[in-house]
């Protein structure tokens, strides 16, 4: 079935990724087309796909257009968008379309007649501003199958969607590729090495990271023998980039430049896994199923995470990883803490990581359950 894939930004994130690897499933190349507002680093693999990569402004909805101003920008956006993608729709004779994140709302409007199936992958949790809720609620009522990425995602929107279905299809990952990597020391030989992977942008919790580790320091009763360096990697969206300048502001005036390292985006991300000990998940909202707690688990490291979304069904509690709380640094700190003082227990935990991901996350399981899911 001739299917149009639809995506917000065309970045090696999680959502990105999920997204090549449906691609990659046997025989959904030679019958897909990607749009994309924008060229990124994503564009590329799927070209050499043989897959044609379109670049179209859908005037992705994100929170800097919440305004008066904002909301009319981005419907001359959507209305010009339609027209272009429904004529690619007609030139190409589309039969389905997919779409791959809720920054994107004009799926309803793409429909040409009531045989083409409009599927829409759920990667975000949104609780507020309600009136987005709602307004993401109106629009996914039109869809003709709505798929979670996890029990906590399909919650949320079953709840607020029924008696309308959601499914469920968890995230898989290929338990080998990047595996090959070569580990690189981290300047300052430190005992072991933390880090933090994922867009920087307020609700992924650097910010919160950075105020554990300073909780930490400022703690009396911490044993500081243990050494340890932080890496954050990361970028932020088109137009977001002042919140890198706020990110590395906040890491110098809570004097933590000796210990916490801004790396930025990173393209290789089995090479940065390799040289780490423990992958921190610090969210302050729900997120709905993090791709990098895969990663993790995969690279066998263990996983600190915040109590909420997603990664409550990802981690086995002081088995495969561990949980802090979501608003409490002094809190998060005393655990962290317990954490980095026993380095067997961190490589024990990040064994049965890579066992659960096995189990319940391989990249044949997300294929199967593809297959069952969408293409019957």
């Amino acid at each position: 079935m001739k299917t149009l894939y639809l995506h917000g930004s065309p970045d090696f994130y999680g959502s990105g990724k999920v997204l090549l690897e449906i691609l990659r499933i046997p025989g959904n190349a030679e019958q897909a087309i990607v749009v994309f507002p924008h060229e990124g680093p994503l564009c590329e693999p799927i070209k050499k796909m043989g897959i044609a990569v379109h670049i179209i402004n859908m005037g992705a909805l994100r929170k800097k257009y919440f305004t008066p101003q904002g909301v009319i920008g981005r419907v001359f956006l959507w209305i010009a968008a339609i027209i272009k993608i429904r004529q690619l729709i007609k030139k190409e004779k589309i039969e389905r379309l997919y779409i791959n994140s809720l920054t994107i709302v004009i799926g309803p409007w793409l429909k040409t007649n009531r045989k083409m199936r409009l599927i829409w992958h759920l990667h975000e949790i949104v609780e507020r501003p309600r009136v987005l809720t709602a307004f993401l609620g109106f629009l996914l009522r039109r869809a003709d199958q709505r798929i979670a990425v996890s029990k906590a995602a399909q919650t949320h929107w079953q709840t607020l969607l029924a008696p309308l279905p959601v499914d469920l299809l968890y995230n898989g990952i290929d338990l080998e590729l990047g595996l090959d990597a070569s580990e690189q020391e981290v300047p300052g030989n430190p005992d072991l090495v933390i880090g933090m992977i994922g867009r920087i942008q307020e609700r992924k919790g650097q910010s919160y990271l950075l105020r554990i580790l300073d909780a930490l320091r400022k703690d009396s009763n911490y044993n500081s023998s243990v050494r340890f360096k932080v890496l954050i990697a990361g970028d932020a969206y088109p137009g977001y980039e002042h919140l890198i300048g706020q990110l590395e502001q906040e890491i110098l005036e809570l004097g933590l430049q000796d210990q916490v390292r801004y790396i930025g985006y990173q393209e290789d991300m089995g090479a940065l896994l390799s040289k780490l000990d423990l992958v921190v998940v610090p969210s302050t909202e729900p997120d709905s199923f993090p791709t990098v707690v895969l990663e993790a688990m995969k690279f066998s490291l263990p996983v600190l995470a915040t109590r909420q979304g997603g990664c409550l069904e990802m981690i086995e509690e002081n088995v495969s990883g561990f949980f802090i709380p979501l608003d409490n640094a002094d809190a998060s700190a005393k655990i962290l803490a317990n954490v980095l003082a026993n380095k067997e227990r961190l490589q024990e935990a990040g064994k049965k990581g890579r066992e659960r991901v096995a189990a319940l996350y391989s990249e044949g399981a997300f294929r199967t359950n593809w297959l069952r899911l969408v293409q019957s």
